[in-house]
């Protein structure tokens, strides 16, 4: 195609590279932020089983929403070609990155694993299976941030659209039940990513073999050897996750990715010195309790599988802050009874013990209670997008969303005291102004603003163990407030009623959002960056 050339609002710059479809930096004139557009060669388009997959991509792709997956914006067709719009990557994929960097330290390797699997975790949740996990689908940028890519040949409970020498993936990552045409389940990917993982800590893949039949000769009747970990001096627990990956038998394999992301964060919080820092760290761990069937946790490790335990093929989970409680309406953690400073003025203020949720209410939280209660959705309500909180609410619908929960709102102390711990900081995270902790609109990191996962930012957590609370979702509060002048004319209304608001938004800037800060908004109010969370009497 000669450039610069025009699909729909996009203007195509530069050739990125392809194959069956074709990629290319783009600019979207409406919006004047750079993307890549993938289209479908004009051949291509022809064959409907390639555009069913190429739809298929992009369902897919846009239906998931996560830090470490690369972010879709738009679909379309052009005179008969479809297009997909992505963000655009800066950086290089994982191959070239370890080709790059062999002296690579094992944190920033174990940093970039974690983050792998937090995103396959994420894709299994959504009841996707990736199918092609391999190091040219990893991207990394300049800050360490991995992103995962290419859905191209994913596998949906709807539908599986299948191809002798397609659907495979690249040879080396392929699982044994692949191979063998058996039913294809998430743990195909739990091998993919064993072997994967292999290979960033080794820097060498983990099957050594030129042809196809010899490599999956290899699959089917080898075991991954572990000789070279051993020789690069990869610490027996990293060996570990290795090796429960890559059972070549589904049935004795790691069942989960989710396992699989708790053993990695296991070993970053128990070596210290050799922890990274990781853009979405969330903090689950596996349990040490006696297992179904009576099999004990010695006996597990003795076979060389402490880090990985399986009750009948499912993960038992436990969080590393014993103060976290389960609840169908959203996960809470424990706000301690105690003295804190509250307010710009660092007011000594004392607060019996209560819970609070953990993130902020989510899009299938809220949808949920709207079916059960008969009541309407939110206005411009983003169906599709689960995970993010929902926003254009008013303090009417976040009240009966929390009655409907058996909670309520916390109070403006409430969440003070969960944000700022009991020293009174400015940010959950401490004193210092780190932006690219908080997607708050100066965020440097983020080349687009808008709202994100309500598991995202991880670093930015605060002291007892709460996410978002500075940026993304501003929250409402149970507690009224008096309006300012300024608030009075920004808002026009004539309202007594007005609520104190808590935390910016990604619309805020960062030093705008400080945890002490309090918005004021009429009882009437909803808007698209406004959300809110929960609270519980201990």
């Amino acid at each position: 195609m000669k450039l610069p050339a025009r699909i729909n609002k996009y203007e195509l710059e530069h050739f990125l590279g392809g194959g069956m479809s074709e990629v290319y930096r783009a600019l979207d004139t409406v919006l004047g932020r750079t993307v890549a557009v993938k289209l479908l060669t004009t051949q291509t388009a022809q064959n409907e089983e390639t555009r069913a997959r190429f739809l298929l991509e992009a369902k897919v792709s846009s239906s998931v929403v996560h830090e470490n997956i690369i972010t879709t914006y738009d679909y379309g067709e052009e005179d008969g070609i479809p297009f997909l719009v992505l963000e655009y990557l800066t950086g290089q994929n994982l191959k070239e990155a370890l080709a790059a960097e062999p002296e690579m330290k094992l944190k920033k390797r174990v940093s970039i694993a974690l983050q792998i699997a937090k995103a396959l975790e994420y894709v299994h949740s959504r009841k996707f299976v990736h199918r092609d996990v391999k190091p040219d689908n990893i991207h990394i940028d300049a800050q360490g941030r991995v992103k995962l890519m290419d859905f191209g040949i994913v596998k949906t409970e709807e539908v599986a659209l299948t191809q002798v020498g397609f659907a495979l993936g690249t040879p080396h990552y392929v699982a044994p039940e692949l191979i063998q045409g058996l039913p294809v389940t998430s743990l195909v990917d739990v091998y993919s990513f064993g072997v994967l993982l292999y290979e960033v800590l080794t820097g060498r893949k983990a099957i050594q073999a030129d042809t196809v039949e010899r490599i999956f000769f290899l699959i089917l009747h080898e075991p991954i050897p572990m000789e070279p970990m051993t020789e690069a001096g990869i610490p027996e627990a990293l060996q570990v996750i290795v090796r429960g990956s890559t059972m070549r038998d589904p049935a004795k394999r790691t069942q989960s990715m989710a396992e699989v992301a708790a053993a990695l964060e296991d070993w970053m919080d128990e070596n210290p010195t050799q922890k990274a820092a990781l853009p979405n760290k969330r903090r689950v761990h596996l349990n040490s309790r006696m297992l179904a069937g009576g099999v004990a946790v010695a006996a597990l490790c003795a076979l060389g599988l402490g880090y990985l335990l399986i009750n009948r093929g499912k993960a038992i989970a436990r969080s590393s802050d014993p103060q976290r409680i389960e609840d169908p309406a959203g996960d809470m953690v424990t706000v301690p009874e105690g003295e804190f400073r509250f307010g710009v003025e660092g007011k000594l203020v004392r607060l019996p013990a209560f819970y609070l949720d953990v993130v902020e209410v989510t899009n299938e939280r809220y949808e949920e209670f709207c079916q059960v209660t008969k009541r309407s959705l939110p206005t411009n309500f983003p169906r599709g997008q689960p995970g993010r909180p929902v926003v254009n609410v008013t303090i009417a619908d976040a009240q009966a969303f929390a009655a409907w929960a058996k909670k309520r709102l916390p109070t403006e102390q409430e969440w003070e005291r969960a944000a700022r711990g009991s020293d009174g900081r400015r940010f959950p995270w401490g004193e210092e102004p780190k932006r690219e902790w908080a997607n708050v609109d100066d965020n440097p990191d983020d080349s687009w603003h808008n709202l994100v996962s309500v598991e995202a930012y991880r670093n930015g957590r605060s002291p007892v163990g709460a996410l978002q609370m500075i940026g993304n979702a501003k929250e409402f509060t149970a507690d009224r407030t008096t309006p300012t002048a300024l608030a009075i004319r920004s808002h026009a209304v004539d309202e007594s009623v007005w609520y104190a608001v808590k935390g910016g938004s990604f619309k805020s800037k960062l030093a705008e959002s400080v945890a002490f800060a309090v918005e004021p908004v009429p009882a009437s109010y909803s808007g698209p960056d406004l959300g809110f969370r929960c609270a519980r009497d201990r």
